[in-house]
């Protein structure tokens, strides 16, 4: 059995693959002989081969993150990121490309070296590439919103108009890296009585209140925003129908059991749906919106999927 994994591993050196192994979060050992490529991209430690590779390289270190998310699903299959070449060095002919792979228990990371034959096609997925990465790191990167007033002044969550961007900018991700990109839309039952008999500042308060709870319930790569009013939306990466519906069922629950001073207690409704790929925004957003008016015609503080 030895013989054969060495056999096995010498194949995969020859063919440029390195493959690592999952020992936990963001942990991972190399496995086998490392091909020719890899200490020059990836520089060994005193501690020997380097088993953090994305950390010498910013779009591995964008793709682990998608990597790490689709480990934690635990389902069997692979997620393969987009081709990319390294910036100053000197093999220009090259490029590379990662892939995440559940094998049974095991989960795999793998980073192939593509041969000049990829050229051609490495131009363009190159161009593109880069394209995407500087949506994510603008995506990614709170701050620069909060400079340019983009966030919700009262709930502190992203606005309409920053949501807008976010959204286009994951279903462009979503289409690239074949994963599931879910929405939730909300919106507090019968607000309007609650501003009418507690006031306005009550109303503010429960406004942040919702807020809060959405950001200590979500996922930390989950998208929040305030969308309008009493309105907020959610945008869950890797997140299917199913996996959507139930968060948004927690949701609604821990919504519920908010039990604040001076505020009333509230309930809301969602509608909730996945994004078909090559479908418009205003499209996934209008499914997301009837699922949302099923819900309130339905009796409220409910989850409706469409």
């Amino acid at each position: 059995m030895s013989e054969e994994k060495d056999l096995a591993y010498s194949i995969l050196q020859l063919f440029g693959i390195a493959v690592l192994q999952r020992t936990g979060k963001k942990q991972y050992v190399f496995c086998g002989k490392p091909p020719m490529f890899y200490k020059s991209f990836f520089p060994s430690t005193k501690d020997g081969l380097c088993n953090s590779p994305w950390e010498h390289s910013p779009l591995l270190e964008f793709f682990i993150e998608d990597a790490e998310r689709f480990f934690e699903l635990k389902k069997q299959g692979v997620l393969t990121s987009g081709i990319w070449q390294e910036d100053g060095k000197t093999e220009s002919e090259t490029a590379m490309v990662a892939v995440a792979a559940t094998f049974g228990e095991k989960q795999i990371l793998i980073i192939r070296l593509l041969r000049e034959e990829f050229k051609e096609r490495l131009v363009v997925m190159r161009k593109a590439r880069g394209q995407l990465l500087q949506s994510r790191q603008l995506s990614q990167s709170l701050e620069f919103f909060q400079k340019k007033s983009r966030v919700d002044g009262l709930t502190r969550v992203f606005n309409k108009e920053t949501f807008s961007e976010l959204l286009q900018d994951e279903m462009k991700r979503s289409r690239a890296l074949e994963y599931p990109l879910s929405l939730l839309i909300m919106d507090i039952d019968d607000f309007k009585k609650v501003n009418d008999v507690h006031g306005h500042v009550a109303g503010d308060k429960v406004l942040r209140s919702l807020a809060e709870c959405l950001v200590s319930t979500l996922r930390r790569g989950d998208i929040i925003a305030r969308f309008g009013g009493e309105e907020f939306v959610v945008l869950i990466p890797h997140g299917d129908a199913e996996q959507a519906h139930s968060i948004g069922e927690k949701l609604c629950k821990n919504i519920a059991a908010i039990n604040e001073p001076d505020q009333p207690r509230i309930t809301v409704s969602m509608g909730c749906t996945t994004y078909i790929p090559g479908e418009v925004g205003e499209n996934f957003l209008a499914r997301a919106d009837t699922g949302l008016y099923e819900a309130k015609s339905s009796g409220k503080n409910r989850v409706c999927t469409r």
